[in-house]
Formats: C-alpha cells, sequence, structure tokens
C-alpha cells in the first residue's frame, strides 16, 4: 500500500466519530481519496490546481476550530503555496496538517518540473513548523495518529513509490525521540542517516555489513531529535544521504543540529547535485546519474573509513 493511502486511511477511521477533521485537496488518483470524498463529502474539498487557495481555506478552516489536513502533490505545494504556508499556519500559529507526496525524485517520469528537491529546504525556513519524512507504512501510521491527536503546524513528506516496512513496529521512545536507530554503536562504526525512500538504500548497506555500519532512521528531523548528537557522538564519522539538493537540506540539518550541542564528529553529505536536472526517466536511473546509487553510497563510507 503506499504511504499516501496509509495517512489518509487513518484519518477517514477518525472521521467517524470526530466530525471536526477536515481534508483539502489538489489532487485525484489515490485509492484512499476517493474512499473519503464519497464517504465524508461535508468534510472534503477538492480545491483544483489551486494551492495557494487550498492553504488560505485551510487557514480559515483552522481559525474556527477545524482539525486541518492539506494533500497535494510535493513540488507544487511546497513552492507555490509557501508564502499562504508562512502566513497563516506560520505566523499565525494555526495547525495545519500539510502532506506531500512524490518528494526527491519520486515523479521521475514527469520531468525537472515535477522534481521536488527543494521542499525540505523550504518549509524547514517556517518558523513553527515540524517536519516528518517517514521511510514505511509503520512509520506513515503513526505520523498520522499523532497529528489527528495532537494537531499542529508539519508538513508531511510521503514517497510516491510503495515503500516496504522496515521493521515490525517504532516502539513509543523512538517516536516521541523522532529517531530510531538499527545496529549497535560502536566507535569502530560509521553512521548512515537519511529518511524516506534513501533510508532503505542505507538499511541495505547496514544489513550487509552490521560490523560496519549503523543505521539512524530520522523521521521527523524539525524540532531536531536534541538525543541523537549525544547518542552516536562516539561512532566513527557520520554520512547523510537525502535526495535533495545541497542547500538547507537534511545535511544541514544534521550539522546544525550537531553543532548546537557542542557535538563536531566528521560529516559527509551525500545528496543531489547543486543544479536543475533537465533530464527525466526511471528514479533509479536518475539516482544513478546523479550519484546516489547503493555503490556511490559505499563510495562516500570510505571518505570516513579511510
Amino acid at each position: 500500500m503506499y504511504q499516501r493511502d496509509v495517512f489518509i486511511k487513518e484519518i477517514i477511521k477518525s472521521l467517524e466519530s470526530d466530525k471536526s477533521i477536515y481534508f483539502l485537496s489538489a489532487d485525484f488518483g489515490a485509492p484512499a481519496l476517493d474512499e473519503l470524498r464519497e464517504r465524508f463529502p461535508n468534510n472534503f474539498l477538492h480545491c483544483g490546481i489551486s494551492e495557494q487557495a487550498m492553504l488560505d481555506i485551510a487557514s480559515g478552516l483552522a481559525l474556527d476550530g477545524k482539525k486541518v489536513f492539506v494533500y497535494a502533490m510535493a513540488p507544487f505545494l511546497s513552492l507555490r503555496s509557501i508564502e499562504q504556508a508562512k502566513c497563516g499556519a506560520g505566523l499565525m500559529n494555526l495547525p495545519i496538517c500539510v502532506i506531500s507526496v512524490g518528494i526527491g525524485l519520486g515523479y521521475a517520469d514527469a520531468g525537472p518540473t515535477h522534481y521536488s528537491t527543494e521542499d525540505f529546504a523550504c518549509f524547514r525556513a517556517i518558523v513553527g513548523s515540524s517536519i516528518y519524512t517517514p521511510g514505511d507504512n509503520i512509520s506513515t501510521k503513526m505520523i498520522a495518529n499523532d497529528m489527528l491527536k495532537n494537531p499542529k503546524f508539519s508538513y508531511i513528506r510521503l514517497d510516491r513509490d510503495s515503500l516496504p516496512n522496515i521493521s515490525p513496529e517504532i516502539n513509543h521512545e523512538d517516536f516521541v525521540n523522532g529517531f530510531k536507530i538499527y545496529g549497535k554503536i560502536d566507535k569502530k562504526k560509521v553512521i548512515l542517516i537519511s529518511h524516506g525512500k534513501m533510508l532503505h538504500n542505507c538499511m541495505e548497506l547496514y544489513k550487509n555489513e552490521p560490523e560496519k555500519f549503523i543505521c539512524v532512521d530520522i523521521f521527523r528531523s524539525k524540532p531536531f531529535p536534541k538525543n541523537l548528537p549525544k547518542k552516536v557522538s562516539i561512532c566513527k564519522g557520520i554520512l547523510v544521504v537525502d535526495e535533495q539538493t545541497p542547500s538547507g537540506n537534511l545535511s544541514s540539518c544534521v550539522f546544525e543540529g550537531f553543532s548546537s550541542q557542542n557535538y563536531f564528529p566528521k560529516i559527509i553529505s551525500k545528496s543531489l547535485p547543486e543544479k536543475y536536472v533537465f533530464e527525466n526517466g526511471g528514479r533509479s536511473y536518475l539516482l544513478k546519474k546523479f550519484g546516489l546509487s547503493n555503490e556511490d553510497i559505499i563510495l562516500a563510507t570510505k571518505q570516513i573509513i579511510d
């Protein structure tokens, strides 16, 4: 099942008893979205290809005390409506949950206008935002339920692909902390930090060579997990893998998060290049072309190991 369907199904369950929930969409095409629209037409509003207006409507509903969720494709939701997100959810501190789908190179078949390689930096820059990038359906479901129980201004980054579950569960402590560590902490090991789809590449490396690597799923990157630096600071070094361009991406987030607590380990960034990609094709093809294949990640770890 796709992450978006997992998330929306949790909203549908809550709508059965809580009619204060409103779901606004600028997209079609998700089976769960069709179910929500058919079962709860009074709580669903399709805004057309008008992401800016959708965020303004969401602000009005939130001011009226409603639990508001907005949903659209990541490249358009993050860039086209960024001013509305700032002036509504940000400046007025409104508990709007912004759900984007197709982060990174998720829409690789649609060309560069549909690549979402700056969305993390955009929403990270808005004061008061929380950012979540689940790597599988387990974490997606937990994040959805948290947003329903504890509404706040949040940006949820969902993948377009169907991602296999990484582990059977994330315990309550890990969820509150915002990250989950796979492997035993050791000063001789390299830490691989990632989220979303790229987390699976890092997990593959960790499973193949657990004596060399530890993998960290940082599913909540803002607020930055305050317990993470101390937990992994003894390790040999850190490689941050992210499907975004360099400015303001996850690597920047990790650098700032560690240095703010006076931890300065060796940190290497592995991300997309600082340029626009005028090429389309399959996602695997593009990741390989721009240095984010498994082989490229292994080579990057050698900068720490050597």
